[in-house]
């Protein structure tokens, strides 16, 4: 019996289980077929998900927009399964029509509504369900099983097989392997080995990037001062675990303003970032207009500059359709959301919209739309304390507060369904990155490409729910919370023994001694935590990618897992390798996030599905 082994058992992985049975019949017809799955985590939730974690751990969407289940919308080659949203799946579950979940989450269960950001627990629930249906529906002569344990090493054998040896000493073999390992830990390089080394010198703290959900927190006591840089998730989970997870608790006043009732057990947080603020609420209004379904200029202008033959600049062919596409969704919403801060009819302001040049957007928006606070503006976004003169950290903590306040009235705008359409219009260039970046030199691929495109994807689409905002606003009204704005910088002072953090928007210098990174590690092949991948790699049997630039000769790298176009390892020497396969976010095929939205042609299938039938069609050619 062929056998299939994939290392990392989370959303990817068993998303490519759910792929691997959906095409065996057409791909491997008759033929019996294992497929094992390793994980020294429970297969479906992962780590990420796993039920023994806090329930103050939240997702970063909502309910409604989860799915496993691949449906009609998607172009894949393979079949579709349509199945339930998350949200459906509580519904279902709370009604008895599924299988009910451990007594601890029937709460949770019957809370979670469309609109919820449910528990990463209550997912993780999903997830196992989600494996345990593919399962039950798999074709016949096909087996699904687990191996909860470690992989720490993959081998071939003389007779072609694969061997993966796990951390208790077993060994498993398979005709195939497929690592989808998501995201991995990383040993501290560079400036932050200097950091950590620093902070052992001087007895002091010092988290890297990582997930913050398993750090050890008791690090720092009660009231010590903690530097935090970075004001993205981990940063709200951080918050959240330091605080309610150490008893404080939040109350309304009866004027329906939220307080924090303080546990004395809390730490207080110095938190600053590059851009000084968390990213505006995650966008949940509904649409008015309806969503948009096909970008209005981008399509066709692409499909023009790649019938040439020559490179594409990022800035000049590509970012201003970017910005023409996007502007359009968010004033065709905010037009028929809230007509009454436009000063045109939105027949008028289409038509000069479609005439006029990217550079002529804003004197277009000035007259369409007379107050500031309702365009759509990407400094603001990337930079929202570029006006803000220095100020001391008390002076600057009162502005950061107003600031906060302004973004919660603007959260609640019912006219922000037009941040939705602004949302779902950057989900639609997603379907033509994979067309774009060969033709774009290597600077623009890792620059423009994977950092601004995806940082203004990010300031959009990855903001924090709205509770979360309020309860930070909460915590600095508190005196929880301590903002230190944008640009922030990191001192070593070894004359003090103690780090020193300062920004663009402070006068003085703030001293503590802990530091948390708060972000997950960028991909790393050279400072993997992960042994498996890190043996592959010092052996040679896997390759970092890079980007070659013809012209100069210059190769950046990324930090990626080097593929071919079938998900195929590629070694050092350059091969392929005919066995070894690899999917996810951190490969060079660029795998979206794990989930989907229920009803789009998400890459996250088809990306599972394209590496899928790739395995299966090189089993074939094995036999």
């Amino acid at each position: 019996m062929p056998r299939i082994a994939v290392i990392g058992a989370g959303p990817v992985g068993v998303g490519l289980v759910e792929r691997l049975l959906a095409n065996a019949g057409t791909l491997a017809p008759g033929r019996t077929l294992e497929i094992v799955l390793i994980d020294p985590h429970p297969a479906g939730p992962g780590r990420v998900w796993r039920h023994g974690q806090s329930p103050l751990m939240r997702m970063n969407s909502l309910a409604k927009d989860v799915t496993l289940f691949p449906g009609e919308a998607v172009r894949c080659a393979g079949p579709p399964r349509p199945g339930p949203s998350l949200a459906d799946w509580a519904a279902a579950t709370a009604a008895g029509t599924l299988p009910p979940v451990d007594p601890s989450l029937a709460g949770e269960v019957r809370e979670t509504g469309p609109a919820s950001f449910a528990t990463r627990r209550l997912q993780g629930a999903y997830l196992s369900w989600f494996l345990g249906d593919v399962i039950r529906q798999a074709p016949p002569g096909t087996r699904v099983t687990v191996h909860e344990g470690r992989a720490v090493a993959l081998t071939g054998a003389p007779d072609g097989i694969e061997r993966v040896h796990l951390a208790d000493g077993a060994r498993l073999d398979a005709d195939a392997v497929v690592l989808a390992l998501g995201h991995l830990d990383a040993r501290p390089q560079g400036e932050q080995a200097e950091t950590a080394a620093f902070a052992e010198r001087h007895g002091l703290g010092y988290l890297p990037p990582g997930f913050v959900t398993d750090a050890d927190l008791a690090m720092f006591a009660p009231g010590e001062d903690v530097l935090v840089r970075g004001m993205g998730l981990a940063f709200f989970d951080l918050m959240a675990l330091v605080t309610e997870g150490r008893g404080g608790r939040y109350a309304r006043t009866a004027g329906g303003e939220l307080r924090y009732v303080r546990s004395g057990r809390e730490p207080r947080l110095l938190a600053g970032s590059r851009r000084g603020m968390p990213y505006r609420c995650k966008p949940s209004h509904r649409l008015i207009h309806g969503p948009v379904h096909d970008l209005r200029y981008f399509p066709e202008a692409l499909g023009q500059s790649l019938a040439g033959d020559g490179m594409l600049d990022f800035r000049r062919d590509v970012w201003p359709l970017v910005v023409k596409d996007l502007s359009y969704a968010y004033y065709r919403e905010l037009f028929a959301a809230a007509a009454r801060h436009t000063a045109m009819p939105w027949q008028d302001f289409e038509r000069l919209h479609a005439a006029c040049t990217a550079d002529e957007l804003d004197a277009l928006v000035e007259k369409a739309v007379p107050d500031p606070a309702h365009r759509w503006n990407v400094d603001d976004l990337r930079a929202p304390l570029r006006h803000l003169e220095p100020n001391t950290t008390a002076g600057f903590g009162v502005r950061f507060i107003a600031l906060l306040e302004q973004e919660l009235r603007r959260s609640a705008d019912p006219a922000r369904s037009a941040d939705t359409a602004l949302y779902g219009a950057q989900l639609l260039f997603f379907e033509h990155l994979a067309r774009l970046r060969p033709r774009l030199s290597p600077g623009d691929r890792t620059e423009e490409l994977d950092g601004a495109w995806f940082g203004l994807f990010n300031l959009v689409a990855s903001g924090p729910p709205a509770f979360r905002m309020e309860e930070l606003l909460a915590l600095c009204r508190a005196g929880v919370v301590r903002p230190l704005g944008s640009g922030m910088r990191v001192r070593l002072d070894a004359s003090t023994g103690r780090f020193r953090a300062g920004g663009a928007n402070l006068r003085e210098e703030v001293p503590a001694g802990v530091l948390i990174d708060a972000r997950l590690p960028d991909p790393t092949l050279a400072g993997t935590a992960d042994e498996l991948l890190r043996g592959l790699y010092a052996a040679g049997a896997v390759s970092e990618e890079f980007l070659a630039d013809p012209e100069t000769g210059c190769r950046l790298p990324t930090g990626r897992i080097a593929v071919d176009d079938r998900g195929r390892l590629v070694d050092a020497g350059g091969t392929a390798h005919r066995a070894r396969y690899a999917l996810g976010w951190n490969t060079s095929l660029r795998g979206a996030r794990a989930f989907a939205i229920p009803g789009t042609n998400a890459i996250t299938f088809r990306h599972g599905d394209h590496v899928a039938r790739a395995v299966l069609t090189g089993l074939s050619t094995l036999a």
